[in-house]
């Protein structure tokens, strides 16, 4: 048997040695060789725990992955393009190490003679090591395979080429069936281990992204012959049907269903979900982190929404529905409509995910039960983002203990409503038991089965196509309001093929007349503002803005704090009509989303260290 001492990884031979060697190619001292380790459960739990540590271990990196939805202080390279320099990413820092750390568990974990305890151990890294794959092709597309671990002198594994997507997609997918086969329905840890439901709620999102990946990127199809002789080809149908049929499987188990007990009367249930600190046993929270102030494990959620001052867009708002049911522009006047007007009988979920003026409003318990005033100091464009916000105690630098959902129900029911809708199949029946489950929380109608695209939808995602495009359309509006700020929608856009509006240049519409107006210019657009000058944007009898250029006009109301002396020009904000219009973002920014930004560039430093055999994604050479 081979010493773990003498093993490498590909990462460890492509990428120039340095101290980091001795971590990818020793034991930590805490371990033993492989000869005497993964024997008990205690081991093989130990081995799976740096799987959970691997995971995005603050909810930020998830609630913050921006897009055409919401902008912070600082746009990101996929907003700026600048990811150019091809020098790190997910090849060089991480995954490979991550992956040999499961093949590793794989190669050795028959050491353990409980067949029992090794099953449901090898079901997590099934799991995993689906997962890791799965982020690397959403990252790179085509990347070379490995289910055992490479030695350092295989030089031919080492440095093979490239597998096709496909290929290593359906790796994926066979993993996701083993790990839910091999995994117990529930462990002592509740939701914060992977169960087999986890699994099969993953495989929905995993299958989904590729098959609309395919579908609307135009993939070639891929034919693999089985080991019974058997060929599968694989298809965005193919996919999508994996999709559709692995979410059936965790709703049809009867184990989930979406929280609906509110703690505050203010607010519906949905607000309330991501306020809880502690979602074992939640019956939403499929697969979760817990965070324990007791314990020092914390994340900064809360912390970033104020001082990153992160804000929602105006395309991003405009995807509310009325209270009622029918689409923001069936209302006259709803281009220039102000703050206040906007909030005004629209889905109640809207007003739980961003500031809200008036009665509708953010709560702060320490305000004694006192609404806030739209404060520019947390947000750049008057959308400010309180979804996850709890109260102040939460506000500083780590302090917030609130847990975090990896899976929830509502993206399964989700998932399941997009993969027929995209295969043409999607029924009423269908959207009963998904569509209807999250609006009935929400206190919104039922969707009834579209046969009319709206025409505002069709706009803002002009390559959605199929037999039932209306259905399409409104189940993604549905799944852009229900996720948002969950770290989906920029992987949304990038499947869906509609990569543009990532980009404050791809905001601006080629339609000389589009729909709705605010993409007539570049920039992240924000609340309307009719004219130069003072608002009291709340409707509570005092102002409380200031909109100017130039110099500080004199006699500005007492009742405006300095925060909301806005001035236009000034860090990059500009109304998108000079005088008036709606506040925007980063106008100036000139870069315009390209083919080739659907993937990552892969290393520059990776693709000279195989000498040849490893070549770039299009677009980046």
């Amino acid at each position: 048997m081979k010493s773990i001492f003498k093993v490498l990884t590909v990462s460890a031979v492509v990428l120039t040695m340095t101290a980091c060697e001795d971590f990818l190619t020793k034991t930590p001292e805490t371990n033993l060789a492989p000869e005497n380790f993964f024997s008990s459960e205690k081991e093989l739990e130990l081995w799976t725990n740096h799987e959970y540590s691997t995971l995005l271990d603050d909810a930020t990196a998830y609630a913050e992955i921006k897009g055409d939805d919401f902008i912070g202080r600082s746009l990101s390279a996929i907003q700026k393009g600048t990811r150019t320099n091809a020098t790190t990413g997910l090849w060089s820092q991480t995954h490979w190490g991550y992956l040999r750390h499961i093949n590793q568990f794989f190669e050795n974990c028959s050491n353990c003679k409980n067949e029992e305890v090794r099953t449901k151990y090898e079901g997590v890294e099934h799991f995993f090591r689906a997962l890791y794959y799965y982020q690397m092709v959403q990252y790179y597309g085509d990347v070379p395979y490995y289910d055992t671990v490479v030695g350092s002198a295989d030089e031919e594994a080492l440095f093979q080429a490239r597998d096709p997507r496909g290929y290593v997609m359906k790796k994926v997918i066979e993993d996701l069936d083993l790990a839910a086969k091999k995994l117990p329905d529930s462990w002592t840890d509740g939701c914060f281990r992977i169960n087999k439901y986890g699994a099969m709620a993953f495989k929905s999102r995993v299958a989904l992204f590729e098959g609309t990946f395919r579908k609307y990127h135009g993939v070639a199809d891929e034919t693999y012959v089985e080991a019974d002789g058997s060929t599968t080809t694989l298809s965005a149908e193919w996919f999508l049907r994996q999709a559709a049929e692995a979410a059936q499987s965790v709703m049809s188990s009867g184990k989930y269903s979406l929280y609906n007990t509110s703690t505050d009367s203010h607010w519906k249930a949905y607000r309330d979900f991501f306020q809880l600190e502690d979602l074992k046993g939640n019956p939403e929270a499929i697969f979760a982190k817990h965070y324990d102030v007791t314990l020092a494990i914390r994340h900064g959620l809360q912390f970033d929404l104020k001082n990153e001052t992160y804000s929602a867009t105006r395309r991003f708002v405009n995807h509310y529905l009325r209270s009622d049911g029918t689409p923001i522009q069936d209302r006259s006047g709803w281009a220039t409509e102000e703050y206040y007007e906007q909030f005004q009988r629209r889905d109640p979920r809207m007003a739980q995910t961003l500031h809200a003026p008036g009665h509708f409003g953010y709560l702060d318990p320490a305000m004694k039960g006192a609404v806030e005033t739209t404060d520019f100091a947390r947000t750049l464009n008057g959308y400010r983002v309180i979804k996850g916000v709890s109260d102040g105690s939460h506000e500083n630098a780590s302090t917030s203990t609130t847990d975090w959902a990896y899976i929830r129900y509502a993206e399964v029911l989700l998932n399941y409503a997009e993969a027929y809708a995209e295969l043409g199949e999607l029924t009423q029946a269908m959207i009963d038991k998904s569509i209807k489950l999250i609006r009935d929380r929400a206190g919104m109608p039922n969707l009834m089965l579209p046969t009319t695209p709206d025409p505002l939808m069709a706009e803002y995602y002009p390559n959605a196509q199929g037999p039932m495009l209306a259905a399409i359309l409104e189940v993604r509006r549905e799944r852009v309001v229900e996720l948002f700020a969950e770290g989906f929608h920029q992987w949304d856009m990038i499947r869906w093929k509609e990569g543009g509006p990532l980009t404050a240049a791809g905001n601006k519409s080629a339609d000389a007349a589009p729909l709705d107006p605010a993409s007539l210019t570049p920039g992240y657009k924000g609340i309307y503002i009719p004219a130069l000058g003072e608002y009291d944007t709340d409707h509570d009898g005092k102002k409380d803005l200031l909109i100017y250029s130039g110099q500080m006009p004199s006699g500005v109301s007492s009742t405006i704090p300095a925060t909301n002396r806005i001035q236009v020009g000034a860090n990059s904000l500009t109304l998108s009509d000079g005088d008036h219009g709606y506040i925007t973002r980063d106008a100036a920014e000139d870069y315009v989303w390209k083919d080739r930004d659907y993937l990552y560039p892969v290393p520059l430093g990776q693709i000279q260290a195989y000498n040849g055999k490893l070549t770039q994604n299009p677009g980046w050479e």
